[in-house]
């Protein structure tokens, strides 16, 4: 049997309600009620999709883009309210010295959050559902609760604990994720026998020297194409990475002239 869909949406200018009579207890704006409600303007709504009809259409068209959001298949045992009174528990993580905003119904995050746990926390993150379905980089992606039988508790906010190690490792896995799309996307100039690992031995060589952001990350890899694995640690590139004088894109600049 089917169960019962929910689908985040991140993109409020065209909302549902408006386009198809859409009620308010089936469109549900996640940040309300929170610490984050005066981010609802550009934050994610919840909506509970038939499986036909114009709106399942519009759904449909939605997702095929990359960062509309992803489908949570709720439990028999669970209702609207209940899951999303569990997604509004999320949004707030622990870490050792402070509570912070945890974005996780941007599908660019869940597989880095989902691979990061074991069974026990990940079955304690999807909570109220059976499998959750998502778009990123890589394509549709899918993940089963490895405990689907809800026990129908609810936490608390903040109750989602983030070691250092745990961090350390959700930012290991999203490059990871990033270094498989990207040898994918640079197929034809990647020969060797193991693409995805050069991928990902230079974006972690650009993430030492300062750059996290995706269209930094992919200039960094086209350099190192042409410079050769490792480039940044020979001259003269690490000398002008060591430079104070020139801001992070000059830098990268310079390097893609040399």
């Amino acid at each position: 049997m089917r169960h019962p869909r929910c689908l985040f949406r991140h993109e409020p200018a065209d909302h549902p309600q408006h386009a198809y009579g859409y009620t308010a207890a089936c469109c549900v704006p996640l940040f309300e009620g929170t610490p984050y409600a005066g981010l609802q303007a550009a934050g994610p709504y919840v909506l509970r999709c038939p499986a036909h009809g114009e709106l399942a259409d519009y759904a449909r068209g939605l997702l095929e883009r990359a960062d509309a959001g992803y489908v949570a298949y709720l439990a028999d045992s669970a209702s609207l309210a209940q899951a999303v009174e569990h997604w509004r528990s999320l949004l707030t993580m622990r870490t050792d010295t402070s509570l912070r905003m945890l974005r996780f119904f941007d599908p660019r995050w869940l597989e880095p959050l989902l691979t990061s746990f074991d069974d026990r926390e990940r079955a304690h993150f999807i909570g109220p559902c059976t499998d959750l379905a998502w778009r990123n980089e890589l394509g549709w992606r899918h993940c089963t609760n490895p405990h689907p039988e809800w026990d129908g508790e609810l936490r608390a906010p903040g109750w989602l604990y983030l070691s250092p190690a745990h961090q350390a490792g959700l930012e290991q896995r999203q490059l990871e994720v990033l270094a498989q799309r990207l040898a994918q996307d640079y197929q034809q100039a990647l020969p060797m026998p193991e693409p995805v690992e050069f991928v990902l031995r230079q974006l972690l060589g650009a993430r030492q020297a300062g750059y996290s952001h995706r269209v930094d990350m992919e200039r960094w890899l086209r350099i190192a194409l042409v410079k050769g694995d490792h480039f940044w640690r020979s001259p003269p590139h690490a000398e002008y990475l060591a430079r104070d004088d020139l801001a992070s894109a000059d830098k990268l600049s310079v390097l893609e002239r040399l």
